[in-house]
């Protein structure tokens, strides 16, 4: 019943064709997700003959919860039992200006080149860190989710970072040794936050996308979808899209929805013009259950998309550092 209702007021807007359909088939499938009409299995136990009928999953990669579960649930564990090493494990969460959330929502490419730059300063931090203490070319590594929604499920395209809490070298006999970093200071953070706004505020100039002398970046989904570019612009901004509250803050049960925004200021955390850093949260070597959560939580399935790929970055060029 949502659903139409939701459709209908999408295709009263400005293109008036609504939304794309691979949205609309992306939520139908949800919706026969585990429905015995959509198929099923059926298993009987040979010993009581009890039998058990298992509806079919609709398979979906961003909508449905369920799907997503399972999915997050396999990779926590992949990545606790096949990637993440027995190293010190520290979480770096990087959130963006809400202009730029709403150009990566839709421009992959973009995101990825974001992204880029900003595990390049971390690992660049360790790499630096490590010489300081006697430690030469040292390598770390890191695994990255794109997420691009918040907990009110709107659109909030930020980065949650697993780094090894250190550097890896190889020793005289060939294997590798690890040599552990010292939790970063408040002020390492903000400097690190100052130097990834200013190495994206780069990227974006070389891209013709900001720049006083140059003129507004063309849009290419608002080109081809409006209504689709207007829910995205409003959902970034906390803002309802479609209805009679169109326009205003999407209502928060306790509070006011005109009130501001609160920031924190927890330990190792700054905020810098719309960018914001977190690196509070660190893991021991041995504490893989705990990493298992935490690989839980950044695959949460209302965060993950179908086209975004954990990254698995080694510093490789260790000579070739931004300046």
């Amino acid at each position: 019943m949502h659903l139409e209702t939701f459709l209908q007021e999408a295709a009263s807007g400005p293109d008036g064709h609504g939304l794309p359909r691979f949205i609309e088939k992306e939520f139908r499938g949800m919706l026969t997700c585990g429905a015995l009409g959509g198929g099923f299995a059926r298993f009987r136990c040979s010993a009581c003959k009890l039998e058990r009928l298992v509806p079919f999953s609709c398979k979906r990669n961003t909508a449905c919860s369920s799907c997503g579960g399972r999915r997050m649930t396999a990779l926590a564990a992949h990545l606790v039992d096949e990637v993440i090493p027995l190293v010190p494990v520290r979480q770096w969460v990087l959130t963006l200006p809400y202009r730029l959330r709403y150009m990566l929502a839709w421009d992959h490419k973009l995101c990825r080149a974001v992204l880029g730059v900003y595990i390049r300063v971390l690992l660049g931090f360790l790499r630096r860190q490590a010489r300081k203490s006697g430690v030469l070319n040292g390598q770390g590594g890191a695994v990255t989710v794109i997420q691009r929604f918040g907990s009110a499920l709107n659109v909030n395209v930020h980065f949650h970072a697993l780094l090894l809490n250190g550097v890896f070298t190889v020793n005289d006999r060939g294997t590798l040794d690890f040599h552990s970093a010292v939790p970063p200071t408040d002020e390492e953070v903000a400097r690190l936050l100052a130097t990834i706004r200013r190495r994206i505020a780069r990227l974006l100039c070389r891209r013709g996308l900001i720049g006083d002398d140059r003129p507004a970046a063309i849009d290419p989904l608002q080109e081809t979808s409006p209504t689709l570019a207007g829910i995205i612009g409003a959902s970034v901004q906390g803002r309802s899209a479609l209805g009679n509250r169109a326009g205003r803050r999407v209502l928060r049960l306790g509070s006011d929805p005109d009130s501001p925004w609160v920031t924190s200021t927890t330990p190792r955390q700054a905020h810098l013009d719309g960018f914001d850093l977190h690196a509070n949260a660190a893991l021991g070597p041995h504490d893989r259950e705990r990493v298992e959560k935490l690989c839980r939580l950044c695959g949460c399935p209302h965060n993950l998309h179908c086209a975004d790929r954990l990254v698995m970055r080694t510093s490789r060029s260790r000579g070739r550092e931004e300046r």
